[in-house]
């Protein structure tokens, strides 16, 4: 058997080449790795004439058209029907239009350069009036789950309030800078915040940040 060495020499050096190039990568495009994320927590009003009152009966109906099995905070065990959630709260003397407040949590990524916007999970709950007692969860939505998402966020809206043959969807309007001024601060990674100064430079900062690796 004969070998063409010239053949060989031509393919290791094509090898050699393609391992350098590997190399040479960004550790984020050859590992697919994000090269900045953050996740944030905040939690919003519900309230007649505000997006999150619109979002919390849309969340309703959906539920009902679609027979979707939800759970009542993301710390439970088990999903259950619409019905069933219904039920329980009655025992508690609430309903599903008893929601007070909403957690909304967000992810920000960049990776390969590109900014990513996230809308992870919705949580109603009733928070009693001058904050007397404990948080009573409502219903969570997990919107990480694509067919929700695409449900809950893109396909529903509400009309825009200058023209009516403008359809907004609730991703726009529940984004983390659709909420300014409405929406607070509670948590950033694994850190609670409570401080409303805190709060409120920590949303000066996410948003510099977020408009500097939007534009770069």
């Amino acid at each position: 058997m004969r070998f063409n060495m010239s053949s060989m020499n031509t393919g290791f050096f094509r090898l050699v080449l393609l391992a350098a190039a590997v190399l040479l990568l960004p550790v984020s495009e050859a590992t697919g790795q994000a090269e900045w994320q953050r996740t944030i927590k905040v939690i919003a009003p519900v309230e007649d004439g505000e997006v999150t009152s619109a979002l919390t009966d849309s969340v309703v109906a959906m539920a009902e058209g679609q027979d979707v099995r939800l759970r009542r905070s993301p710390d439970a065990d088990t999903t259950a029907s619409l019905g069933m959630i219904r039920s329980t709260l009655s025992r508690e003397g609430l309903a599903l239009s008893s929601a007070t407040h909403a957690f909304i949590t967000y992810r920000f990524t960049l990776r390969n350069s590109r900014l990513r916007r996230n809308i992870m999970d919705l949580h109603l709950i009733y928070r009693p009036a001058g904050q007397q007692g404990e948080d009573i969860p409502i219903l969570y939505v997990n919107l990480s789950e694509e067919t929700l998402y695409e449900q809950l966020l893109i396909e529903k809206g509400t009309p825009s309030p200058e023209n009516e043959a403008i359809y907004r969807p609730f991703k726009e309007q529940i984004a983390f800078h659709g909420l300014l001024g409405t929406a607070t601060i509670v948590q950033v990674g694994d850190q609670i915040i409570r401080d409303p100064e805190r709060a409120a430079t920590e949303e000066r900062e996410i948003m510099a940040t977020i408009r500097k690796l939007a534009y770069n």
